[in-house]
């Protein structure tokens, strides 16, 4: 969704807007980290301290029975494209990720899952250029957890690669939509 309605379209080819790869090992040629465009958009504790309180989280499917929520951002952080990225290198660049739009997650179901605007702050005017949810840790994390050795290792990805962003399970999904509503299978 954030993907379509931003006017920046990070990582999309129909628009013609790459994502570009930011190492997680500092050795970008700007000497930032992942973790440091992280900590802009989700600083540590946000979600617990200012997160939506119907975020749905999931202990019973960790091991510590503890799931605590979670926050995640678009464009990832990994990535010149994040809003934490500061000028002169960064394409998008917020001051925080309450210039973002804001969502949270929330299951309504078995394997019903839904992103609800985050009602608690101004409603997105999709100007915005990047976007942070509240979510499960354990599904932010499952999300991305292979991305290093399925994807960035393997394509021997380096500073600045451009790539792509397509979600196979989205295909069906209308994003253009003022109401977006989609499964995915």
């Amino acid at each position: 969704m954030t993907q379509t309605k931003l006017p920046n379209h990070p990582g999309s080819q129909t628009a013609g807007k790459p994502l570009l790869y930011l190492p997680a090992s500092g050795s970008s040629n700007t000497g930032r980290t992942p973790t440091q465009n992280r900590n802009v958009i989700c600083p540590s504790g946000w979600a617990a301290k200012s997160g939506n309180p119907d975020t749905t989280t999931l202990p019973g499917n960790v091991p510590s029975g503890s799931d605590p929520m979670s926050c995640d951002e678009f464009a990832y952080a990994a990535t010149y494209n994040s809003g934490g990225m500061p000028t002169p290198d960064g394409l998008n660049p917020v001051s925080s990720g309450d210039q973002c739009v804001q969502t949270y997650s929330q299951r309504t179901q078995t394997d019903v899952w839904h992103f609800y605007d985050d009602m608690r702050q101004a409603a997105p005017t999709w100007k915005e250029v990047c976007g942070r949810s509240a979510m499960s840790n354990w599904t932010n994390t499952q999300s991305m957890q292979l991305f290093p050795s399925q994807f960035s290792q393997p394509n021997r990805m380096l500073d600045q690669d451009a790539y792509w962003y397509y979600a196979l399970e989205f295909a069906g999904c209308n994003a253009t939509a003022a109401t977006v509503k989609c499964t995915v299978k």
